[in-house]
């Protein structure tokens, strides 16, 4: 290996950290052969003069994509040591591809540069202290970065293509299977169709996912596995109220073969952390939408009407009508705290309250987030509605002036 001359013995009293990382798990499952030539990074690290006690492996990425940093524990575990001073040096397959981020990449370079710890890898030792070595690694976590970037726009514009002819296979709902053909087709067991069936039916008869749900009671629905010890399996359990959305919002159902419903989105925390998140498109920015592209439990006409539907029973946004219930002030209730509306819940014995229930889902509630009887809160608007003015109060018979005593004396409490 060449630069051998650049390990001295202060590298050899610290660890020296074999970091292991590959993208996807599909990789660790399949690619077996770089895993294994990254575990022997261990007896090279021996074979240059350390002890094999000093050789720390870390493994905790394997799995997990370079790109941010951050979302790595075992990127940020050899971070930690280099910090600290406990790593002498760092042994990786390509040091370029320790971070496919340059911001990543160039500041554990810097660390590694203050720290004096070396970088190792099959192409050679790297001193952060020599300027040359520095150049030469910056350019290599570019290169790493753009290379990242064109496999991306590759792999991304032949699934744009294969979707546009409505060809790109994914995972299908439950109630469809792929052919010996490839093409998508009704599942052929025949209480699975009849429980799809049914939800649309009971959807119709009901107009809510509610009513779907309580159709449903007793009743087992099918879940098509993916992935896992149960993949491609049939698993029958019960109907929730996100699966209900789940089936009546899945244009696949009216045989509509729909690519980009979702589009990821990324945002950047008060600490800097990347945190990635799915959002729902709307509909008329689907980019692949093809009609008829397989048989269908209901038609592209019911499926819109479905939809409207569900848009008129949700309260959370637009308009907030009356609904039934005992607390009257349901959809029109602001947290005055975190600022978010509130939502209305019934406890047993038919007690109804007003909780900020939405912000504690989204961890953004705060401290004062508070739950209210809806009683206290109805009760005062009930007097508010009935106030009248201080006028006509003043001038109703038989009001008793301030300061005076009443007529009849108070019966005793005795």
């Amino acid at each position: 290996m060449n630069g051998q001359g650049k390990i001295r013995s202060s590298h050899l009293e610290r660890l020296a950290v074999i970091y292991l990382r590959q993208s996807t798990l599909v990789q660790v499952r399949e690619n077996t052969e770089s895993t294994m030539r990254q575990y022997g990074l261990a007896d090279e690290a021996v074979r240059l003069g350390w002890a094999r006690s000093n050789v720390a492996v870390i493994d905790a990425d394997l799995g997990a994509s370079g790109r941010f940093g951050a979302d790595r524990e075992g990127f940020r575990q050899v971070v930690a040591k280099v910090c600290l001073g406990e790593a002498g040096a760092i042994f990786g397959l390509e040091v370029s591809r320790l971070a496919r981020s340059s911001a990543d990449f160039a500041r554990l370079l810097e660390l590694a540069r203050l720290t004096d710890t070396l970088l190792i890898d099959g192409d050679g030792i790297y001193d952060l202290a020599d300027i040359n070595d520095r150049l030469l690694l910056g350019l290599k976590g570019q290169m790493s970065e753009a290379e990242l970037h064109i496999l991306a726009c590759r792999m991304h514009g032949a699934k744009k293509a294969a979707a546009a002819r409505g060809e790109l296979r994914f995972p299908l709902p439950v109630g469809y299977v792929y052919d010996d053909e490839g093409l998508c087709v009704l599942d052929p067991d025949a209480q699975v169709q009849a429980a799809i069936a049914d939800v649309f039916a009971a959807f119709k008869a009901g107009g809510s996912a509610y009513a779907v749900v309580s159709a449903f009671v007793g009743r087992p629905f099918p879940l098509r596995a993916f992935g896992g010890t149960w993949a491609g399996q049939l698993r029958w359990g019960r109907l929730t109220h996100a699966r209900a959305l789940g089936v009546l919002n899945n244009p696949c159902y009216a045989g509509t073969y729909v690519y980009g419903r979702y589009i990821t989105r990324r945002r950047v925390g008060p600490d800097g952390t990347v945190h990635t998140g799915i959002q729902l498109r709307p509909r008329a920015e689907w980019p692949v939408v093809i009609h008829d592209h397989h048989d269908g439990y209901i038609t592209w006409d019911d499926y819109e009407d479905n939809q409207a539907r569900l848009e008129a029973n949700c309260t959370h946004d637009g308009a907030r009508p009356p609904r039934e219930g005992l607390a009257l002030c349901q959809g029109i209730m602001l947290c005055g705290s975190c600022g978010r509306p509130m939502t209305t819940r019934y406890h047993r014995g038919g007690r109804a309250a007003y909780e900020c229930s939405a912000s504690r889902a989204d961890q953004q509630a705060t401290e004062t987030c508070r739950s209210i009887a809806a009683d206290t809160v109805n009760n005062g608007h009930r007097a508010a509605a009935g106030r009248t003015h201080p006028a006509a109060d003043r001038s109703r018979p038989g009001r008793r002036q301030r300061g005076r005593r009443p007529a009849h004396p108070r019966p005793s409490r005795r």
